[in-house]
């Protein structure tokens, strides 16, 4: 079996507001992600940039190594991806 080593997850659709706050959740409090990339995408501006923000929170809190990508086109984030949800 496989790890894969600091994944990168693509989240389209991240600024919905019950599925954007789960992935974040799930990407920080897991040991194996939360020292990866969670790149976060949606077609609408103000929602993207409001659950950027509050990942942006989430992580420094729990203070992990998580980086955070954020997009409106998925296409400037794909490459490099481990996993798209």
């Amino acid at each position: 079996m496989t790890t894969v080593q600091h994944p990168k997850v693509v989240v389209i659709g991240a600024g919905s507001l019950f599925f954007g706050r789960q992935a974040v959740w799930q990407m920080v409090h897991s040991p194996i992600l939360n020292t990866g990339t969670l790149a976060l995408v949606d077609t609408d501006p103000a929602r993207l940039d409001k659950m950027a923000a509050l990942a942006e929170k989430v992580i420094a809190h729990n203070g992990v190594p998580l980086a955070l990508e954020a997009a409106n086109d998925w296409r400037d984030v794909l490459p490099g991806a481990d996993f798209v949800v």
